[in-house]
């Protein structure tokens, strides 16, 4: 768990949600990033550094969001503003109906894509992940120390695999995880809740480069959610915190501000 500084009572605390095959460490460049918030609190979610796994089948990122809501409640985490990536972007929005929360931003969300593109995508990632596991963890880290092997590997994950000093944390980390089991099926996801948007400001974030997450994506969201805000981070691929932890923590920050800026507002016009 990553948990900043306090700042101030009754501002809402930050839930960070990691993409599959990741973990809680991904965020942890963007979070040293982003000042003052009350609380930050990073979760691994089911299937990822030794926290079992849930049901794999057709409803599992519901089923992820009701894990999260468990253990938010167990922490004393009431009404965060809940910011998640690709997987984490989907259980967000999940975990927005069934427990209040102060607003969703969503980063590369999965759950809008068009299911020929998610098949490829799957089918891409599972591909990867046979390549890499045949080796042993030192053969493959010397491996991914070459820069054309991090571009093989990641080149549809990052938009600049060959500069990514975390590639072989982020390869063990999907190696050891149930990413392929989430693949199979959070790829078959999409998601239908347009009332989510109308009862939470949700930010939905594109990276300009993804491969996994395409921002055309952004056309089908904005139908599903027609009152969400929409964000660029230009010159990233879909390890948007990888390619560009500056930009991610900005972006973050500003649809936080806006968040607090808005309940202030409304605290004062209701006074």
């Amino acid at each position: 768990m990553v948990e900043a500084p306090r700042r101030a009572d009754g501002e809402p605390q930050l839930v960070l949600l990691h993409g599959a095959g990741l973990g809680r460490a991904s965020w942890d460049a963007v979070v040293e990033r982003i000042p003052g918030f009350v609380r930050a609190v990073a979760l691994d979610l089911p299937g990822h550094n030794g926290v079992p796994g849930v049901v794999y089948d057709h409803e599992v990122v519901p089923r992820i969001a009701e894990y999260v809501a468990e253990h938010l409640a167990a922490l004393g985490v009431h009404r965060p503003h809940v910011v998640g990536h690709a997987l984490g972007g989907a259980v967000a929005l999940e975990l927005a109906r069934r427990v209040p929360v102060a607003a969703v931003t969503a980063l590369c969300s999965v759950g809008f894509r068009a299911m020929g593109h998610a098949s490829l995508c799957v089918a891409k990632t599972r591909a990867m992940l046979r390549l890499v596991s045949a080796f042993a963890p030192r053969t493959r880290a010397r491996l991914l120390d070459r820069p054309w092997v991090r571009r093989l590997v990641l080149g549809s994950l990052s938009a600049r695999p060959a500069a990514l000093s975390t590639a072989v944390a982020d390869v063990a980390s999907m190696v050891g995880s149930d990413l392929r089991a989430l693949a199979r099926y959070a790829g078959r996801y999409r998601f239908r809740a347009p009332e989510v948007g109308d009862t939470t400001p949700v930010n939905l974030v594109w990276a300009a480069q993804d491969q996994v997450v395409p921002p055309g994506d952004a056309v089908r969201a904005s139908r599903v959610l027609p009152g969400a805000r929409h964000l660029v981070v230009p010159g990233s691929g879909h390890l948007v915190m990888r390619d560009d932890p500056d930009g991610t923590a900005a972006v973050i920050h500003a649809c936080h501000l806006r968040l607090l800026r808005g309940k202030r507002w409304r605290t004062t016009g209701s006074a």
